[in-house]
């Protein structure tokens, strides 16, 4: 007995765990443009059409719908009709969307961004979403400057939230029915945008390198002034590409500079007071640290900076 009423439990819990929603809605999205990347406002902009095809008709879709993770959206160009039985729901977003840029790979950096869309009425005992995934795309004629558009996802990812939003029959928390478009780029021109920003601090620390050729005495300005250069290079690169939490890849080349530049000044004080001795003995020990030196922090530098390029390219 008590191995049937067991059986019987598990049956009804199981009927509870599997029931679907009461109606079925098919979702489509075509993406007509994205713009307005902006790093350091952490947003992105985009205009979009959904459409809808349903058979109930007393479900509702306009002033139902939000873009949860824009910073403002609006929807123009609602329409509704009836086709075959079936209703078909049209409107247009334009959004600006909030996106936490990731630019430590900058400028080998590739980027998702991402629209997500919730019902706000019905939750998902009500609705169900479908993807229409044949009919959803972005525009073909839509070209980004610098970035190629590598592909498009969009698939159903419903929301819950930790709130029934006063919901008198909902207990605990509620879930809505939400659909997600990822869109992938990858940066464009990557190598040319690199060493067009990198020249400044390369030319610095060549300059500095020289100060191996000249004598003691007059290298304290050549190292100070490729210093000041160097740092004139990461500001004008950070207003470009701001600084973020974790180091860039610009940010690691660039302190990598400041500490051989440091280096070299160190070498040539120790340099200098060999030289100021004037002893043939010290004298040929400085000449052995300078050639040192120059070949170890030249090497090093590369090595690093090579490491660091190729590592962020992928």
């Amino acid at each position: 007995m008590n191995k049937i009423l067991s059986v019987l439990l598990l049956l009804v819990l199981g009927s509870s765990f599997t029931r679907s929603a009461e109606d079925t809605c098919k979702v489509g999205i075509y993406i007509n443009s994205l713009t307005d990347f902006n790093i350091s406002d952490q947003s992105f902009s985009s205009d979009f059409w959904m459409w809808f095809n349903y058979k109930n008709d007393s479900l509702q879709f306009n002033d139902a719908l939000e873009v949860t993770n824009s910073k403002s959206s609006s929807f123009t160009n609602y329409s509704k009709m009836k086709k075959d039985g079936i209703n078909w729901d049209m409107m247009k977003f334009s959004a600006v969307v909030f996106k936490e840029w990731d630019v430590s790979s900058f400028p080998f950096d590739k980027q998702k961004l991402t629209l997500h869309i919730d019902h706000t009425i019905y939750d998902t005992k009500k609705l169900a979403f479908i993807t229409d995934a044949g009919n959803s795309a972005i525009d073909s004629n839509l070209l980004l400057s610098n970035w190629k558009i590598d592909s498009l996802a969009f698939y159903v990812n419903n929301q819950t939230y930790n709130t029934t939003f006063g919901d008198p029959v909902i207990k605990g928390s509620s879930t809505y029915p939400s659909v997600t478009a990822d869109i992938f780029l990858t940066r464009e021109n990557s190598w040319n945008t690199l060493f067009k920003m990198l020249t400044g601090v390369y030319v610095a620390f060549s300059i500095v390198l020289l100060a191996f050729f000249v004598k003691p005495s007059d290298r304290l300005g050549l190292c100070v002034g490729g210093l000041f250069a160097a740092v004139g290079n990461k500001y004008i690169i950070e207003s470009v590409v701001p600084s973020t939490v974790s180091n860039t890849l610009f940010d690691n080349i660039h302190n990598i500079t400041f500490i051989a530049i440091f280096v070299i000044l160190v070498v040539a004080v120790i340099s200098f007071k060999w030289n100021e001795t004037e002893k043939p003995e010290y004298l040929a020990k400085a000449k052995k640290l300078d050639r040192l030196s120059f070949y170890s922090v030249s090497i090093i530098y590369i090595s690093l900076n090579a490491f660091l390029i190729m590592r962020a390219a992928g």
